[in-house]
C-alpha cells in the first residue's frame, strides 16, 4: 500500500511538473478553475448593487427634497457659503434637536456642531449646553436654546456662529417627535445606563432605568436621551450622545444594508435642511472614511449658575477659545 502511495504521489509530481494536472481533492475531481469566475463575482455584485443604489438614492432623494422645503430663505442666507464641495473642503454642520411644548413654539433643545473634513478623513463634533448664557440680538442675555424660541433657525444660527466663531455652512433641524420612529425602524437599540436613573418626565411622570445594557424601543430612548432633573444638562448630552452611537451601530449591522434607502427615508421624514442629497452622500462618505480613530466629540464645558431665579451654563472665554480651537484643528 505504501508503494502504491508513493508510486501515485510520484506520478503526480511529474504531471505537476509538465504543467498538465488538474486540482485534486480527496477521491473526487474539481472543476478547473476559469479567469473568468474571478470577473462574474464581482460583475454580479455590481448589477444588484446598482439596481438597489437606483432604486434606493431614489426613494432617499424624493425624501431629501421635501426636508429642504421645511428650511426658509431667512435661515438659507444665514448660512456661509451652503454651495460649496463638501468633498473639497471642510464643511461645518449645525445640528439642531427641537423641542415643543404644547402651543409654544419650539426650542432647541439640542445643539451640536459638526465638522467634516476631507482632506484629513476627520468628523469633529462639539456639543453646546442648551442652558448656555449668551447675548441674542434684540434680546439681551438668554440660553442659546431660546434663540431659536424667538427667531427659528435664522436666528439660532447667528447666535451660535457669532458666540462660537465657527462660520456655519449648513442646518439640519431634527424634530423629535420622529426619533422613536426612527429607532423602531430598525428594531429598537441596545444602550449601556451606566448606573441606577429616576428621574421625573413630562406629564407629572417618574421614570426608572436599571444599570446596565438594554434593549429600547424609540419611546424609551427618547425618554432617556432626555431626561434631566436627576443630574444635569452635562450628563444627560451624555446620554444622548450613547442613543446616538447606539443607533449608528445598529443601523451598520449587515443585516440592515439593504434596509438603509428606507431607513434614511424614515429619518429625513422628522428632518428640515438645506443639504441636497449628494451633499449628504458626501458627508456620509467622510464620516465612513473617518470611522472610530478619527471621530472627535467634544463638549463646550461651563459652570452652572443661579442667576434671576433660573439656571444657567456660564462658560469661560478662554475655556471657550481653547475648545472651539480643538474641535476646527482635527
Amino acid at each position: 500500500m505504501l508503494f502504491r502511495s508513493y508510486r501515485a504521489d510520484r506520478r503526480a509530481a511529474e504531471r505537476r511538473e509538465r504543467g498538465d494536472l488538474e486540482l485534486v481533492a480527496g477521491p473526487d475531481r474539481r472543476r478547473r478553475f476559469h479567469w473568468w469566475y474571478l470577473l462574474a463575482i464581482p460583475l454580479a455584485l455590481l448589477v444588484a448593487l446598482g439596481v438597489w443604489g437606483f432604486l434606493g438614492y431614489s426613494t432617499f432623494n424624493k425624501a431629501v427634497a421635501k426636508s429642504n422645503h421645511r428650511i426658509g430663505k431667512v435661515a438659507r442666507a444665514a448660512l456661509v457659503d451652503p454651495h460649496g464641495g463638501v468633498l473639497g473642503t471642510p464643511t461645518t454642520l449645525l445640528v439642531l434637536g427641537s423641542d415643543r411644548r404644547g402651543h409654544e413654539p419650539a426650542r432647541s433643545d439640542s445643539i451640536l456642531l459638526m465638522r467634516f473634513d476631507p482632506k484629513t478623513h476627520t468628523v469633529s463634533q462639539l456639543s453646546i449646553p442648551r442652558d448656555t448664557l449668551v447675548d441674542v440680538p434684540g434680546r439681551g442675555q438668554m440660553k442659546i436654546n431660546e434663540a431659536y424660541f424667538w427667531g427659528g433657525s435664522p436666528l439660532a444660527i447667528k447666535v451660535i456662529s457669532d458666540f462660537t466663531g465657527v462660520p456655519i455652512n449648513h442646518v439640519m433641524l431634527v424634530n423629535f417627535q420622529g426619533f422613536p420612529d426612527l429607532i423602531d425602524s430598525v428594531g429598537g437599540v441596545v444602550v449601556n445606563v451606566p448606573s441606577d436613573l429616576t428621574s421625573w418626565y413630562s406629564g407629572n411622570t417618574t421614570v426608572h432605568f436599571k444599570k446596565g445594557p438594554q434593549l429600547m424601543n424609540g419611546k424609551r430612548a427618547l425618554i432617556y436621551s432626555r431626561v434631566r432633573h436627576s443630574d444635569n444638562d452635562f450628563m444627560r448630552m451624555g446620554r444622548q450622545q450613547q442613543v446616538v452611537q447606539a443607533l449608528e451601530a445598529k443601523i451598520a449591522r449587515p443585516g440592515n444594508v439593504f434596509r438603509l434607502p428606507a431607513i434614511g427615508a424614515q429619518f429625513m421624514k422628522g428632518v428640515g435642511t438645506d443639504l441636497t442629497t449628494s451633499q449628504i452622500m458626501g458627508l456620509a462618505y467622510i464620516d465612513w472614511r473617518a470611522k472610530g480613530a478619527h471621530q472627535y466629540k467634544l463638549v463646550l464645558p461651563g459652570t452652572p449658575e443661579m442667576i434671576g431665579g433660573g439656571s444657567y451654563v456660564v462658560v469661560d472665554p478662554a475655556i471657550k477659545a481653547r475648545t472651539v480651537h480643538r474641535f476646527l484643528s482635527h
